[in-house]
């Protein structure tokens, strides 16, 4: 089993590093995103892009594939609409976080998923952008409740039930930010997804997405397409939409 899990992975690593060196062929009438992860096991990004670049590129959305931090420079940023984190990185640079800031500042979409909450501990301005840090988990089977359910990210969304860690976070920074979905414990109420006005920009994050049990779910796909076309900004959306048509 170990054995067939490693050959999987070398096998879908090869996939996301095919699908990075084609994208400049990626079609022009779709949402372009960089999806940022990680080389490392543990929510394992590897195999979990695949998996969504599979469920999204029909329904609009192309993507480019990174592991490192340099990814955020201000030149290679231009080439999208919308970045999409889903990582364990430690450290960011005060360049790294400038050019990502100023991205989503001029009107573009920033996508922090899961574990990404715990990344760039070295910045208080990173976790104020993402809305909240990670602070604590444990796990379980549960189904995250709805509690906006006219916003336009929840359109065509229903509650879906799924093993995941269950996120406790701290350090929320409320201003702009509007909690969408919560999970509910006993008298707890934890935020858990939610959307926030960034300058000109929006940040969708949801704290779902420990491993490929989420990843597979049809409703986590359905989440993270409504977030990632509401992050890109109306403007954009609209033009989309209208290519989409054609």
């Amino acid at each position: 089993m170990k054995i067939l899990r490693r050959f999987l992975s070398v096998f879908l690593v090869l996939g996301a590093l095919v699908s990075q060196a084609s994208s400049a062929e990626a079609d022009p009438t779709n949402l372009h995103v960089l999806f940022l992860g990680h080389a490392s096991p543990h929510h394992n990004s590897n195999l979990y892009y695949p998996i969504l670049r599979e469920a999204l590129t029909s329904k609009g959305v192309d993507f480019e594939y990174a592991t490192t931090v340099d990814s955020l420079n201000t030149d290679n940023l231009k080439k999208f609409d919308a970045v999409l984190l889903y990582a364990n990185h430690g450290k960011i640079s005060p360049e790294q976080f400038s050019a990502l800031n100023e991205f989503v500042e001029s009107g573009h979409g920033f996508v922090p998923v899961h574990c990404a909450s715990a990344c760039f501990g070295n910045s208080p301005d990173f976790i104020k952008l993402v809305g909240g840090r990670f602070k604590s988990h444990k796990s379980g089977i549960f189904r995250a409740s709805i509690v906006q359910p006219d916003h336009p990210v929840m359109a065509g969304f229903s509650e879906f039930e799924t093993w995941d860690e269950t996120y406790v976070h701290a350090d929320h920074n409320a201003q702009g930010r509007t909690i969408l979905m919560e999970r509910v414990e006993a008298d707890m109420r934890e935020p858990w997804t939610w959307v926030r006005d960034h300058g000109k920009g929006r940040v969708f994050y949801t704290a779902s997405g420990h491993d490929e049990r989420t990843w597979n779910d049809p409703g986590f796909q359905k989440l993270l397409l409504n977030g990632i076309v509401w992050s890109v900004g109306e403007p954009r959306r609209a033009e989309w939409e209208l290519m989409r048509k054609k």
